[in-house]
């Protein structure tokens, strides 16, 4: 079945309702879609594309790599209203057509919620994405769109209003938290992954309108097939070269060589991966990737894809025409306010190309804020910051506005984004060395989950090993190898895939080098 004729079959037998309505732009290409819904009985609603609002690069939930379906990147109120208003509905739900994991009986005791308390919205809650749904009175949209005509035109404008809000809408939650996903992962049907991941997990019961949310997050095995799918980012080392000396960073007992990966190595490494793949690539390591000589050919090979650089900024870019516009994100490592803690922490680092830089980021982020990247500072918390903490939070609070935090939305649309766009501290890891943590704060979470690194990652060092870990600095507990094996190859062999298995197991005491790990919490 399609994702329309699933959805369908879930509620076409329950009672009280009206009816179906399927808003979809007014495109050729939905032309296939519409008449499958003509032929279940569902009436298309037709909207005029030209007149949505696009969100600039910078305010979309896919550049920041934290999607969900609240309606943030996608709802378009408009469409709603016009739904609401061709049918003449008192009550809409709505159902994002990507959102498989829909059940009806949630939906039922929510209306059943929504009328008690007579909301005038009311939304699921504590639920992954692709489970979702949201129900709006006539009364909501037919009022926004008289008022706010141009927010409801914009994508995901509706969403932000509601939540401001623009008004004292009442607006409910509907709980229902029994079970969660181990994996804080997007499971809408909007990737190549997800067709993989409900192709292994459809039954006769996943169609139909007995279907249970909590039934198949609990047994329906998907965890294994997503995470076997392939690593969803990729932590590539172009180089291990770096002058500092940061507290607590192993890089100066380091004994693997001083390499530099060699071009031929990542071409055919990104070659295995296409648009389509939800893959993100994460520039980092152990050593400082702005030393690599050929980071803008690299840069360049991945611009169709999400990518992030960490650097500490020891070098700065010589070239005038360095891609800036193939990151969505620039993380840059200080761990001080000033540069007297600076150089107590970070020695071999340069504060004077840091300055420089967010000099010239507030002026290329002004011209250009859809071809610079979202900058970030990051403050590692341990012995020689602690005293620091406090301060860094209150300065960097009042220069930044995060777009997360507004629901990743800004209005209007064209409004100047800040130079940097978050701040955030870091909790220190011990990279195989237990008890070398010198910070008051354990970051470390009490019960122990399936590590997303194990799972979900693959890192890549600059000899081309494969590592299981990001904190394996050493290499030395390689899958395999670049020279001889492709990663698509190393990540399906049969070594790899009993690790994630006892992962995804918990059997965690009995693997290595993950049973003394207390790093595992640290996010992708």
């Amino acid at each position: 079945m399609t994702a329309l004729q699933i959805l369908h079959n879930r509620f076409k037998d329950r009672g009280i309702i009206s009816g179906f309505a399927l808003a979809v732009p007014d495109r050729n290409e939905y032309a296939e879609l519409v008449e499958q819904a003509k032929a279940l009985g569902i009436r298309p609603v037709l909207f005029p594309a030209e007149r949505v609002l696009e969100k600039p690069v910078s305010l979309q939930q896919q550049r920041w790599g934290l999607e969900d379906d609240s309606g943030n990147d996608t709802l378009i109120g408009a469409a709603l209203a016009l739904a609401q208003e061709q049918t003449g509905w008192k009550t809409l739900v709505l159902v994002p057509l990507p959102n498989l994991l829909v059940e009806a009986a949630e939906i039922y005791g929510s209306l059943e919620l929504y009328r008690r308390e007579a909301f005038d919205a009311c939304f699921a809650e504590e639920r992954v994405s692709g489970g979702g749904w949201a129900i709006f009175s006539d009364e909501l949209l037919i009022g926004l769109m008289r008022s706010h005509e141009d927010l409801m035109w914009a994508r995901g404008g509706m969403a932000w209003a509601l939540r401001k809000p623009l008004y004292p809408f009442k607006i409910g939650a509907w709980h229902c938290p029994r079970v969660r996903a181990r994996l804080n992962v997007d499971l809408r049907l909007n990737s190549e992954r997800m067709q993989s991941v409900y192709a292994a997990t459809g039954s006769a019961e996943f169609v139909s309108s007995s279907f249970s949310y909590e039934k198949w997050l609990a047994e329906s095995g998907w965890e294994a097939v997503y995470c076997d799918y392939g690593p969803q980012t990729i932590k590539l080392e172009p180089t291990n070269e770096c002058s500092g000396s940061c507290f607590n960073c192993p890089h100066n007992s380091m004994q693997r060589a001083v390499t530099r990966m060699p071009p031929a190595t990542f071409n055919r490494l990104v070659g295995e991966y296409s648009d389509g793949d939800d893959v993100r690539w994460v520039i980092s390591g152990m050593g400082e990737p702005l030393l690599y000589s050929d980071l803008t050919d690299l840069l360049r090979r991945l611009g169709n894809f999400q990518v992030s650089l960490h650097t500490s900024l020891q070098k700065l870019p010589e070239n005038s025409d360095f891609p800036w516009s193939t990151l969505d994100h620039l993380r840059i490592s200080t761990d001080a306010l000033a540069r007297e803690g600076f150089d107590l922490v970070r020695p071999g680092c340069n504060w004077e190309n840091i300055e420089k830089f967010l000099a010239f980021a507030r002026e290329r982020k002004k011209a250009m804020p859809d071809k610079f990247p979202e900058v970030g500072i990051t403050m590692l918390r341990h012995s020689q910051t602690e005293h620091q903490q406090l301060a860094f939070l209150r300065y960097w609070k009042q220069v930044t506005s995060p777009v997360f935090r507004e629901n990743f939305f800004r209005w209007p649309l064209d409004l100047p984004p800040e130079p940097v766009q978050w701040y955030q501290i870091l909790g220190e890891a011990e990279y195989g060395r237990p008890g070398s943590r010198t910070s008051k704060v354990d970051f470390t979470p009490v019960k122990r989950r399936p590590c997303r690194h194990a799972l979900l990652a693959a890192t890549v060092l600059s000899d081309g090993s494969v590592t299981i870990c990001p904190f394996d600095f050493e290499g030395r507990h390689a899958y395999g190898h670049l020279n001889d094996q492709s990663l698509h190859d190393i990540w399906n062999s049969p070594a790899a895939k009993e690790f994630r298995k006892r992962h995804l197991q918990l059997q965690i005491a009995d693997v290595q080098p993950c049973a003394e790990c207390r790093d595992w919490y640290h996010p992708l």
